[in-house]
């Protein structure tokens, strides 16, 4: 009766040892796959915000670049899916003050017309281009915490 009793404990702990070791492996296997995501997007992230920069200057100094870039910012990947799903709350609200400064600038060059030769350019010193150059400095800051973080 007694090695009944053993072979049964052993055969439990060897169960329920099972299943801790399972479910330990699968919430790790998550947790991997959840920050390589994340990494995924921070990198298309800093990506975009380094095209939002080099169409911000040629908005503001370069009629001929911004022909190559288009007059009209447009994101290469959209990316507001991915935010809401992997980014953490700081880089959230960078991205939300980002789309923000945009939608203000964008406002504004409807308003104005957007550039047709070199005197119509955007000024560089304009609240909306100076928002969303500060909005894009947040954004790349919060990224940096963001993956320091974990």
């Amino acid at each position: 009766m007694k090695e009944l009793w053993l072979l049964l404990l052993g055969s439990t702990i060897s169960i329920v040892g099972g299943l801790l070791g399972a479910r330990w492996s699968a919430k790790y296997q998550r947790s991997n796959l959840l920050h390589e995501s994340r990494i995924s997007l921070y990198v298309d992230l800093t990506a975009d915000y380094q095209r939002r920069e080099a169409w911000l200057d040629a908005l503001c100094d370069s009629y001929l670049e911004l022909k190559k870039l288009g007059k009209a910012y447009q994101p290469a990947v959209p990316l507001e899916a991915r935010i809401e799903l992997l980014a953490l709350e700081r880089t959230k609200g960078a991205w939300r003050a980002v789309e923000d400064a945009q939608a203000r600038l964008r406002l504004l060059a409807e308003q104005e017309g957007y550039p047709t030769h070199d005197e119509d350019l955007m000024l560089p010193g304009s609240p909306e281009v100076v928002g969303l150059r500060q909005a894009l400095v947040g954004l790349r800051e919060a990224i940096h915490r963001d993956l320091r973080k974990g």
